[in-house]
């Protein structure tokens, strides 16, 4: 079953991505961390691809990769182009996609990085994790007929996808006008 789901607590977001991923999954996992959430599937997935900045999830990634030939780790901003288009060299789509940039992150900066990755990889299965974006999602009444309907039964925006290389590099560069994609994540 195809879905986009929201959790906040780290125990509930590990519980529920390690029962999301199917045997033979590809996996996509934005901010893994120290890798708790990573071990929870690991085993199951086909292929993992975990993308994080910090020295940190350097150190853990290492230390999972020497024990689970199906991880792949990719050091970059999730915020950045140079940084999509190393997971792009890695694969070009994915079952599921998760993205726990911290439960508190702005909701803006986690739903512009998931909306590009879920875009591009085009994920049947999403999980993301913020307090923010489940807070939104809760209060929200769609008031325009015109885009209530049924959509395609998948982990993306299908009318929002960024498919195009040349379209995503447009839209990140995007990010320099409202966020500092120098700052450190948490």
């Amino acid at each position: 079953m195809g879905m986009i789901r929201i959790a906040y607590r780290k125990e509930r977001y590990r519980k529920l991505l390690a029962d999301m991923v199917d045997e033979e999954d590809t996996v996509i996992e934005v901010g893994p961390h120290l890798g708790e959430s990573t071990r929870g599937y690991v085993k199951k997935a086909k292929k993992v691809v975990a993308v994080d900045k910090s020295v940190q999830a350097r150190e853990a990634m290492n230390e999972l990769q020497a024990e689970y030939g199906n991880l792949v780790f990719v050091e970059g901003d999730v915020r950045s182009f140079e940084t999509v288009e190393a997971v792009m060299d890695e694969t070009r789509g994915c079952d599921l996609l998760a993205v726990d940039m911290g439960g508190g992150r702005y909701p803006d900066t986690v739903f512009k990085v998931w909306a590009t990755f879920s875009g591009v990889f085009e994920p049947m299965k999403s999980l993301i994790r913020n307090r923010g974006l489940a807070e939104f999602v809760q209060r929200v009444e769609v008031a325009d007929e015109s885009v209530i309907r049924d959509f395609p039964v998948n982990g993306w925006l299908s009318e929002y996808g960024r498919g195009m290389p040349y379209k995503l590099k447009k839209q990140l560069d995007e990010f320099r006008f409202w966020v500092d994609i120098t700052e450190k994540l948490e």
